[in-house]
């Protein structure tokens, strides 16, 4: 690393886009179960895959790369960083990550814009602050943050999504084992009766060996979370996520204590301070940051390690691009407390596509880029392919 630390000359915004419509033949031919793959999809419908790429150039000619998480449009988190981030970050130390973080949550914290759109806009500058220290230094960011603890991160496939018939959630489940995951997630949110025959269907697709988890994306109230967890136990599952409304912390802590299973949230949580109250509250067991959501990688290792402090581990939300999958494998490879990683396998070609050397799965597990920085060459090419705005 230079003795002079580069200063900020420029910051760019991409907002990228991969309409569900481009992997068809036409828009009736996608599936229902992928426009409405969760329960949360009931009133907005998933239209696409969607990400905002960040590029933070330095006066050195450095360049690191970034993503802030794109749903429900890459537009908005493009024009944040664009137009309330860029001017206060034009002739910052590129390395100062941490300083810079501060300075940003709290150019906005004062007006209450600490959580949302604004914090997935952090998020994506960070990873780039992130990406150009690490490629400066010439490591992989998680060498710059003590690692490895691990070079291969378990995983799960996620999701079997909300289908019609028992039989197709059993299809997808049985495909995700044939392709190599020991473990996957199941999409739930139907009611007890509706639950227990997909789930049941799926158990009996992949055998007692694989590891099933479940996903409610808030659509219970405590009394039906309540009777959908005696499902779960019935059928051997254990891991129970966003069963309630993310912020019913109170009802949360009664469910853990009435059912004994795993509580999982945090994926639409944002700081340390989000997750301070759970704990507080003994409402989880297993917290579910994503990078590109609560504030980057410099707000993920202040996330878990606070969830150590009250023996709660983290399991990385992981929906996004390419960049973002190689940004949690860097936190992941850095993190003691680490359970597992969502390998989401919805179709996605900024995921899939837009890395020249993506991630390779292996035996259930992701190997983690070994590349300076986060590990992430883009082709430019492809990325071009699926802007749909620059700022």
């Amino acid at each position: 690393m230079p003795s002079q630390p580069p200063r900020i000359a420029k910051v760019e915004a991409l907002a990228l886009s991969a309409s569900f419509d481009d992997l068809y033949d036409s828009p009736e031919q996608v599936p229902d179960w992928l426009r409405h793959p969760a329960a949360s999809h009931r009133v907005a419908p998933r239209r696409g895959q969607y990400a905002t790429l960040v590029k933070v150039h330095a006066e050195d000619g450095s360049t690191g790369i970034g993503e802030c998480y794109g749903l429900p449009s890459p537009e908005v988190t493009a024009t944040v960083v664009a137009t309330v981030l860029a001017p206060l970050l034009i002739s910052q130390d590129a390395t100062a990550s941490t300083a810079v973080w501060e300075r940003l949550y709290r150019g906005q914290a004062a007006g209450g814009h600490n959580r949302g759109f604004y914090l997935e806009a952090l998020a994506g500058v960070d990873l780039a602050l992130w990406d150009l220290r690490g490629k400066l230094a010439g490591v992989p960011v998680h060498r710059l943050l003590g690692g490895p603890v691990r070079e291969r991160v378990d995983c799960y496939a996620s999701p079997v999504a909300l289908h019609a018939d028992p039989a197709d959630s059993a299809r997808q489940a049985r495909g995700f084992v044939d392709d190599g995951f020991r473990a996957l997630k199941v999409k739930i949110g139907r009611g007890a009766r509706t639950d227990r025959a997909h789930l049941t269907a799926v158990r009996e697709a992949v055998g007692d060996d694989i590891e099933i988890l479940t996903d409610v994306n808030c659509a219970y109230d405590l009394d039906e979370a309540t009777r959908v967890g005696a499902v779960l136990h019935d059928l051997g599952i254990s891991w129970y996520e966003e069963p309630l409304q993310v912020d019913d912390l109170a009802n949360l802590a009664e469910l853990r204590r009435r059912t004994g299973l795993t509580i999982v949230n945090g994926e639409t949580h944002f700081t340390r301070f989000d997750l301070r109250d759970s704990l507080q509250h003994r409402a989880i067991d297993v917290f579910m940051p994503n990078v590109a959501r609560c504030g980057g990688i410099t707000e993920a290792t202040k996330l878990s390690a606070l969830a150590s402090a009250f023996h709660v581990d983290i399991a990385p939300h992981g929906v996004g691009s390419g960049v973002s999958l190689c940004a949690a494998l860097q936190l992941c490879a850095a993190t003691p407390n680490l359970r597992t990683y969502e390998y989401n396998r919805l179709p996605n070609p900024i995921r899939e596509r837009i890395l020249l050397d993506p991630p390779e799965f292996r035996d259930g597990a992701l190997l983690v880029p070994q590349g300076p920085g986060l590990g992430a060459e883009i082709d430019d090419a492809v990325v071009d392919r699926y802007t749909v705005a620059r700022f």
